[in-house]
């Protein structure tokens, strides 16, 4: 019976110790509890079971399948802490202590003959082996010293011979002494670690500077050694730079009396930081200016400022650093963001490493790029709003400055090739961002000193584009749902203040500086010129959040206004005339007030999103802010506004909503609308938008004379007025073939609602340029083709004086002579002719590209329209002309752009949602419409233009249908009129798809008919 339980305990054993191996955690748990409270137990279990078991787990230890090593320690740190108490003077134990560490000795020996990868297992399962037996409290419970020297001197012989285990053994003591939860570890076994490190020459590593410094915090009062520091304590004043050259891990040999301050030894490196690393920080985050430990006299310690200059900067950052110590020294970075205090974290953007960072960035080797890439993310993640109350705005401007310097005032994210000034400008909190714009402010101050004009322009510029990326940032969080009101308000608030100083510095003259604003005399060129693109582009941002923007851009320009009243010369002057009416602009700006409405309208294509009074507002605001960028046709436009205005309250007075001159409106906006801008394009959009419920079908119809223009020279003659052009229509048809492969390319990123901001800038100061370049050229032509000719003659040219008498260009010439002259003339005048033909053909292809971009943005305006107005009739006119631009257009792309239009209007008609026609008057004008669509479907063209002409058909269909029911009969006479035209007529194109469209819809309508 005796044998049969001892082969089950057996096979349980063999049970408990496989799973003790398994790499499924909570399996190596349940095995070790079933060691520990079924198998083992105290009082029960013989000395001879209970050595057996402790030798089999010490075995385990030197075991590298799976996970046995971590599986068997668990098991004997529980068993061990589960053994009688004792000490070799009372050997009440079933096992005493000094057999524990006798075990341990004997079965974590590396045998003679072993392979390395088993002396390494072996060594680990000592240092495995010796950590149990510390934590599991048997040396501690009754004071053994004994015991616990020779587990101290296992461990430190194990660090001094194998430097690859040196930190796993001083995190195991380490451990041991902060994890003294019960108390167990006393000052002696503190002293006697010290001591170890220090017989072993260990206590100048990484691993002895925490080890001391665990000790200190356990035991202040302790009685350590006093010749192993300076001062005493390796965080000491006096001991900085022996502190570095330990951390950094890189061994210096002196022939000073410093010897006993060397570190000592050097571990192989890792690319995991030191433990040491955390144990140093945490000590500095506790900001002790002295430590009393030892009980000796008090020691000025360092803080963390000297601590980083000193042993990262100097030591890890350095110049001569290998790419390891780089790696760590990020690595350090990065961490010390994570955990140090906020007020800490302005001295790690020190010079050394900020160097690191940038060459890190943009270095091709991938392991530095990418620790940098993880610091430059983490920077964002610790500003806060508490940088307002400082002078210099805190971690928010220490980071911005710093990293600026650091490129020399470049632009940051494109030199280093990453998203670090992006991804900081981009932080939500506005308290935030109040301090980047005031930080941004400063440097704007500051470079007024700079002697050297490129320097100051250069600052000027990088700050202005950091300060259009925070406005873009700042607007974009004011467009999230999520936000709550206060929040919002506050991020409107550092949009207003980034707008205002750039209306104040935009237009303040150079010879009356305003107290608020930097004069233009201090500002460079380029950067007057940006700041200006800026404004327009942050204008048409502003735009984006609708009411509320509108009221934005309203306050913003009035700044200008209140300039003047302030008596700040403006850098641009009027005659009384021009004058008078700008300030009665102003006043009327004045004394307008936006509708409220919400930052996002959600109802925006179901109803009207502005009002008259709106689109007014527009209007004068951008009116007055070209007239003050020097557009003096603006003028002119500001009178017809301001009348128009006066006329709208004449009729407000007669109740009356009406606008009788709407297509003097839509000229304007048609003026507005064909200067490449951003800003432009949405301001008038958004213009429109407030006047579209009011716009009659004479407006719309001189939206769709641009449709019908032709695209080439001719049609930007009769469309712009260009009377100088002299290309007719056949000359522009015989270029045609050469520019024919337009079409997609063109304005295809302005056709989307969402585009680059950057791009918005500098457009209208574009075409004044390219005009002057293009006169330039072709007086540089003209010259190349004099001197050409002058050459060829022998001749000077006309504008060199020639007074001489005896010119030979008198005397006779041969036939020989004559004849090579005459060639000469022949290829001079022959390239004249290449140039001007390709001149010629440059112009048509600019004239093209006009009138299609023309054509693009009238589509922007009827497509704001259909989205708001589809139920209106007037929505039925607009058909047509799309039908007939994407038959005619050259470009793909607009003809595209007509089609999705078209489809968006019949898919928002769907059910009730239908074009409502109003009376006899309104079916009569569908049906004459309807008619015209089906001449148009007619035409030969492309499959899209069969498919949106039956699209457009079916939707006035269901609009005669749904308001006259009767006028089914009207419509298929229609239809039928329009198959005998197919059968019998080759001049009718009609696709089969247009009946099959109208079987459809009549299968679908059959029951609603019939009733």
């Amino acid at each position: 019976m005796s044998k049969k339980r001892k082969r089950e305990v057996d096979i349980e054993l063999v049970k408990v110790y496989e799973e003790l191996a398994d790499e499924n955690e909570p399996v190596r748990l349940k095995a070790a509890m079933t060691l520990v409270s079924i198998i083992f137990k105290p009082g029960v279990t013989s000395e001879e079971q209970t050595k057996s078991i402790i030798t089999r787990l010490f075995r385990g230890l030197c075991s590298g399948r799976k996970a046995a090593r971590l599986g068997f320690s668990v098991a004997l740190t529980e068993l061990l802490s589960k053994l009688p108490v004792s000490s070799d003077a009372f050997p009440t134990a079933t096992v005493p202590t000094s057999s524990v560490v006798d075990l341990l000795e004997a079965n974590t020996m590396p045998e003679g003959g072993t392979s390395g990868q088993e002396e390494r297992d072996h060594y680990f399962g000592r240092i495995f082996g010796a950590e149990a037996v510390l934590k599991s409290g048997i040396l501690f419970k009754t004071p053994q010293p004994v015991q616990w020297k020779r587990v101290l001197d296992l461990i430190c012989a194990v660090a001094l011979k194998k430097p690859w285990l040196r930190q796993t053994c001083g995190r195991a003591l380490y451990n041991c002494i902060l994890s003294n939860d019960s108390k167990l570890v006393t000052e002696t076994f503190v002293i006697d670690t010290i001591s170890a490190f220090d017989t072993y020459r260990l206590i100048r590593t990484p691993e002895g500077v925490a080890v001391w410094i665990a000790a200190t915090r356990a035991f202040p009062q302790a009685q350590l050694p006093k010749s192993l520091w300076y001062d005493e304590d390796p965080l000491g004043s006096k001991g900085m730079n022996s502190l570095a050259v330990i951390l950094v891990d890189a061994r210096t040999h002196s022939d000073g009396s410093d010897e006993a301050f060397e570190a000592q030894g050097s571990a192989a490196w890792s690319a995991n930081l030191h433990f040491a690393w955390d144990v140093v920080l945490s000590d500095l985050y506790q900001a002790r200016p002295t430590s009393e430990q030892n009980g000796h006299r008090p020691v000025k310690r360092v803080g963390f400022e000297t601590f980083w200059l000193t042993v990262v900067d100097d030591g890890l950052f350095a110049d001569t650093s290998s790419t390891e110590r780089k790696a760590w020294g990020l690595s350090l970075w990065k961490k010390v963001f994570e955990t140090a205090p906020q007020t800490y974290l302005e001295y790690t953007f020190s010079h050394r490493a900020l160097n690191c960072l940038v060459n890190s960035l943009r270095a091709t080797d991938r392991y530095l790029q990418k620790l940098a890439q993880r610091v430059s993310q983490v920077f964002p993640t610790r500003l806060s709003g508490s940088a307002l109350v400082s002078t210099d705005y805190g971690l928010v401007g220490t980071c911005i400055q710093s990293l600026l310097e650091s490129v020399s005032f470049g632009d940051f994210d494109q030199i280093t090739k990453s998203k670090t000034m992006l991804n900081i400008l981009e932080v939500e909190q506005p308290s935030v961002q109040e301090a980047i714009f005031l930080t941004l402010e400063k440097l704007l101050n500051a470079s007024l000193n700079e002697d050297e004009e490129k320097e100051r322009s250069t600052q000027q510029k990088t700050v202005i584009a950091l300060q259009g990326k925070l406005l873009a940032a700042s607007l974009r969080h004011l467009e999230q749902q999520l936000a709550t009101d206060e929040v919002k308000l506050a991020q409107l608030n550092v949009s207003r203040m980034i707008l205002k100083a750039w209306v104040q510095r935009g237009y303040v003259s150079s010879q009356t500086p305003s107290s608020n604003a930097l004069p233009q005399s201090f500002f460079t060129e380029q950067a007057r010129k940006l700041l200006k693109d800026r404004l327009a582009s942050g204008f048409e941002q502003t735009l984006k959040l609708g009411k509320p923007g509108i009221e934005l851009l309203r306050e913003t320009l009035l700044c200008v206004s209140q300039l003047e009243k302030d008596g700040v010369s403006l850098a641009v002057q009027f005659e009384e005339e021009i004058k008078a009416s700008v300030r009665k602009g102003w006043k009327k700006l004045a004394k307008m007030k936006v509708s409220e409405g919400p930052y996002i309208n959600t109802t925006r294509y179901k109803q009207s999103t502005g009002s008259i009074q709106d689109g007014l507002v527009l209007l004068y605001c951008l009116v007055l802010f070209q007239i003050y960028n020097g557009e003096a046709e603006a003028v002119e436009i500001l009178q017809e506004v301001i009348a128009l205005d006066d006329d709208l309250k004449a009729k407000r007075k007669r109740v009356s909503t009406s606008i009788s001159d709407d297509v003097s409106i839509i000229q304007i906006l048609l003026g507005f609308a064909s200067r490449p801008s951003k800003f432009m394009r949405r301001i008038t959009i958004q213009m429109f938008e407030a006047f579209a419920p009011q716009v009659s079908r004479e407006g719309l119809q001189s939206l769709c004379d641009v449709l019908e223009a032709k695209e080439n020279a001719q049609g930007q003659q009769e469309m712009f007025e260009e009377r100088d052009t002299e290309m007719n229509e056949d000359d522009a048809d015989s270029i045609g073939s050469d520019v024919d492969e337009l079409g997609s390319d063109v304005e295809v990123l302005d056709a989307s609602e969402d585009g680059d901001d950057e791009s918005s800038t500098g457009s209208e100061s574009e075409n004044e340029q390219q005009n002057d370049d293009e006169a330039e050229e072709e007086d540089d032509e003209l010259a190349a083709f004099d001197a050409a000719l002058a050459s060829a003659l022998g001749t000077r040219q006309l504008n060199e004086n020639d007074t001489d008498p005896t010119s030979d260009s008198d005397s006779d010439m041969d036939d020989d002579e004559m004849m090579e002259l005459d060639s000469k003339l022949v290829e001079v005048f022959r390239a004249r002719e290449e140039q001007q033909s390709k001149n010629k053909q440059r112009s048509a292809k600019d004239a093209k590209e006009n009138i299609i971009n023309f054509k693009n943005r009238v589509l922007d305006l009827i497509e704001s329209y259909l989205k708001q107005q589809y139920q209106n009739a007037l929505a039925i006119d607009l058909i047509l002309p799309l039908l007939r631009l994407v038959r005619t257009t050259q470009a793909k792309q607009v003809a595209t752009r007509a089609g999705d239009i078209l489809r968006g209007l019949a898919s928002r008609c769907k059910g009730q949602l239908i074009p409502e026609l109003a009376g006899v008057d309104g079916l009569k004008h569908a049906t004459s419409e309807l008619v015209k669509i089906h001449e148009e479907a007619g035409l030969q063209s492309s499959n899209l233009h069969s498919t949106l002409a039956s699209l457009g058909s079916i939707l006035v269909v269901k609009a005669m249908t749904k308001s006259h029911p009767g006028s089914i009969r009207a419509v298929i006479d229609i239809y039928a009129s329009t198959r005998l035209k197919q059968l019998t007529k080759e001049s009718c194109f009609i696709t089969p798809g247009f009946f099959t469209d109208w079987n459809n819809w009549c299968q679908s309508m059959e029951k609603k008919l019939a009733q």
